[in-house]
């Protein structure tokens, strides 16, 4: 006779069992995160839940399911950790949205500003913070700090993080370009983002900042300087 699974054995399996690795790729681990399996979970339940997604995330054995169901749950005994993830480059886009939903007011930019001033870091680690930093925080959260530090970015050698590094300052700052360009004609008449689609060329880039900054609304850029650090 066969007996209905344990609500944490469920859990366990769906968090820490096998996943559709090309899945979680291509759609995002959300996609392959049962999280209303846990709101089916009785509060202790849900503790010990929290408890084993934190040990895991220190032995290094879990993936991103764990960082979505710490913010799910609200964990804030998940920030520290999850800060540190940041700066480590693991899963950090889903480590910065579980900030965010746990408690925004839990960030810690120091912790982050590190991790962009880190020499090293890869192309795919900054790709992460940028997205994750626009995509979940504004520039009151982020302080003062860390905005300087993505304006500088945009003289990276990587071309996908000048782009990122540009749209998250336009997203941060209200630039009346931030919203995404799709016609040949609206990327033509974009100046900005002509000059960071070559490589090599600094002095391009140095162009580049310059022409952001007149396109930023001056009230902002008075609150929140782009002085490169």
């Amino acid at each position: 006779m066969s007996f209905p699974e344990s609500p944490l054995a469920a859990f366990r399996h769906a968090y820490f069992g096998p996943i559709a690795n090309y899945l979680a790729w291509h759609d995002g681990f959300a996609s392959q995160t049962d999280l209303a399996l846990l709101d089916q979970l009785a509060p202790a339940a849900q503790a010990q839940a929290a408890a084993e997604l934190l040990a895991a995330l220190r032995a290094g054995t879990a993936d991103a399911r764990a960082l979505l169901g710490l913010g799910h749950l609200g964990h804030a005994e998940a920030l520290p950790l999850l800060h540190h993830c940041v700066r480590r480059g693991t899963f950090a886009l889903y480590a910065l949205g579980a900030i965010a939903q746990i408690n925004p007011a839990g960030f810690y930019p120091p912790l982050v500003t590190a991790s962009l001033r880190a020499k090293g870091n890869s192309e795919y680690h900054l790709l992460d913070v940028l997205i994750g930093l626009r995509a979940y925080f504004t520039l009151p959260q982020l302080g003062p700090a860390i905005p300087p530090l993505i304006f500088a970015l945009l003289a990276h050698d990587e071309y996908l993080v000048r782009y990122h590094a540009l749209k998250t300052l336009r997203c941060l700052y209200g630039s009346p370009l931030q919203a995404e360009v799709f016609d040949q004609a609206s990327v033509k008449k974009d100046e900005v983002f002509g000059l960071i689609t070559k490589n090599g060329y600094f002095v391009r880039f140095g162009k580049t900042q310059r022409l952001l900054l007149a396109e930023l609304p001056a009230a902002t850029l008075a609150a929140y300087p782009l002085v490169v650090c």
